[in-house]
C-alpha cells in the first residue's frame, strides 16, 4: 500500500487537497482528526493536564485547545514535551489504521500530516505532497478565518520554502479550486 503525506504550512490548504482527493474515490486520513480523538480519551486528558496544567480543560472536563495553544506559543519546552507526547499517540493510532487499511487491500492511503518534518515523520511515507501559497495568502486566510491566534504557531514551523524543497510533489492553492483538482488528477494518474 501506497502512503502519501499531505502536508504544508498553516492556512495553505491541506484540507482543501484533502477534500478533493475524498472527492475523487481516494482513503484519506488526518491527524488532525486523530487528535481530536485522541483529546476525547481520558489517560490523554489526564496526561495533558499533567504536562500542561489544569487550564487545558474547560468546565465540562473537554481539552480547550485555545488553552494548550496559549500555554505552547509561550514555552518551547512546553511546546516539545506536548508534541513528543501526542505525536507518538498519533503515530501509534495510525499505524493500526494503516494496517487496518492494507488489510482491506487498499492501493494508496492520503494522510494529512501538518507537522510532517517538524515531527520527523518523512521517511515513514512513500511520497510527500506539499501545499503552499504565498505568505500574504496565509495571513489573509487566518485573519479571515477567525484563526488569528494561530500566528505565533507560524513563526515556530518549519519554513513553507523547506517544506517544499522537500517535497515530491506541490501543489498552489493559489489556482481555482478546478485547476487544483486536475492538477491532482494528474498526480494520481502518475502516482
Amino acid at each position: 500500500m501506497k502512503k502519501v503525506a499531505i502536508t504544508g504550512g498553516i492556512a495553505t490548504g491541506k484540507s482543501t487537497l484533502l477534500k478533493i482527493l475524498a472527492e475523487l474515490g481516494q482513503t484519506v486520513l488526518s491527524c488532525d482528526e486523530i487528535v481530536h480523538l485522541l483529546y476525547e480519551e481520558k489517560p490523554i486528558k489526564e496526561e495533558l493536564v499533567r504536562l500542561l496544567g489544569n487550564e487545558v480543560l474547560d468546565r465540562d472536563g473537554r481539552v480547550n485547545k485555545k488553552a494548550i495553544l496559549d500555554k505552547i506559543s509561550r514555552s518551547d519546552s512546553l511546546k516539545k514535551r506536548l508534541e513528543e507526547f501526542i505525536h507518538n499517540k498519533v503515530w501509534e493510532f495510525l499505524e493500526r489504521r494503516l494496517a487496518e487499511l492494507e488489510r482491506e487491500g487498499i492501493k494508496a492511503v492520503f494522510v494529512e500530516v501538518p507537522l510532517l518534518f517538524e515531527a520527523d515523520w518523512e521517511k515513514r511515507f512513500d511520497e510527500v505532497w506539499v501545499i503552499a501559497c504565498e505568505k500574504e495568502t496565509q495571513v489573509k486566510r487566518l485573519v479571515e478565518g477567525g484563526r488569528a491566534h494561530l500566528f505565533p504557531l507560524l513563526e515556530k514551523q518549519l519554513p513553507l520554502e523547506e517544506k517544499v524543497k522537500r517535497a515530491h510533489r506541490v501543489f498552489s492553492s493559489e489556482v481555482p479550486i478546478s485547476k487544483l483538482k486536475e492538477e491532482v488528477e494528474r498526480a494520481l494518474s502518475n502516482l
